[in-house]
């Protein structure tokens, strides 16, 4: 991205991104935060500051490699469990709560935040059966030209049950284009067990935008004075 900070630690409208997806998540009503670090963790650290925890990710081998490192902070966690990229600085605490109480109401396994982009780019597209229901998630590099031309993303944002989440992590293989352990392919395993899994649309697609790039990155700070109200 061609700035001096690690991702997670550069400022979006004065406050770092990891930092607004934490203010979310306790906005929402989310009562531990655990902030996974590893390329720079010290300077993630303090950009974020001491009002989270933070466990340590030595090799960066994808998110779902990641998420496993919370495992053992988490391990006796039965109620839901909220895991959300750092890079989502325009995510608002209305749009977490709302996925955390259609989680809730339902009894899924899993419960995933979408948007809808008529440019979806290299978003992961998600994959629904003939009856609506979500079959799991495909990453752009992994997808055939038929699933790239889907427009429903996933923003990156999830409610597991904490013990189903754990159990499917350990499910995941690096078998992909990338080479990476991918949190995403939870939702697949999930499925294939038989288990529930919902997803919830954005109201507003704009919150669910990622930054990977300077463009996505002056957008953000476009938009995040309009984006605390969204």
């Amino acid at each position: 991205m061609k700035v001096r900070e690690p991702k997670a630690a550069v400022p979006v409208g004065g406050k770092p991104m990891a930092a607004r997806v934490a203010d979310a998540m306790r906005g929402a009503g989310v009562s531990r935060i655990i902030a996974v670090v590893g390329h720079r963790a010290d300077d993630v650290r303090a950009a974020v500051g001491d009002t989270v925890e933070y466990v340590v990710q030595d090799e960066q081998l994808g998110t779902g490699h990641a998420a496993r490192c919370a495992e053992n902070l988490l391990r006796t966690c039965a109620g839901p469990v909220l895991v959300a990229y750092a890079d989502i600085p325009l995510l608002p605490k209305d749009e977490v709560a709302r996925l955390l109480a259609r989680h809730i109401e339902t009894g899924a396994a899993a419960t995933l935040l979408t948007a809808v982009f008529e440019e979806p780019g290299t978003l992961g597209r998600i994959i629904r059966a003939s009856n609506g229901r979500v079959e799991g998630i495909v990453e752009a590099r992994d997808a055939t030209d038929e699933q790239l031309a889907l427009k429903e993303i996933n923003v990156g944002v999830y409610c597991f049950q904490g013990p189903l989440l754990f159990e499917a992590l350990a499910e995941i293989t690096s078998d992909n284009v990338q080479g990476q352990l991918y949190l995403t392919d939870t939702i697949g395993i999930l499925v294939r067990r038989g288990e529930r899994v919902e997803a919830l649309a954005l109201a507003s697609a704009r919150s669910g935008m990622g930054v990977d790039t300077v463009e996505d990155l002056a957008r953000a700070q476009r938009h995040s004075t309009i984006g605390e109200a969204l």
